[in-house]
């Protein structure tokens, strides 16, 4: 089979190391916002959209999501992907 170009490789499988690390950080904030969210809608007793229970789970995903954006653009930096 033929060798799949440089360039090429990087376009199909890899990301631009700094749009992952800055989808990192807007996750990052979305995650806390969706906490203060959860914490504030618990304090006062009343539903804010979703139950806070629903805006803490929504916290944690994109947290997660966010820790997936990092550690993929930090090992597509590594790699020497621009």
């Amino acid at each position: 089979m033929a060798e799949i170009p440089k360039d090429l490789k990087r376009h199909l499988f890899e990301r631009n190391p700094m749009l992952c690390l800055w989808m990192n950080g807007i996750l990052t904030y979305l995650g806390f916002a969706f906490m203060v969210i959860g914490i504030v809608s618990d304090a006062m007793n009343k539903v804010l959209g979703l139950e806070p229970t629903n805006w803490f789970i929504m916290a944690v995903g994109f947290w997660m999501l966010g820790i997936f954006a990092w550690f993929r653009g930090y090992y597509s930096a590594k790699e020497g992907v621009d």
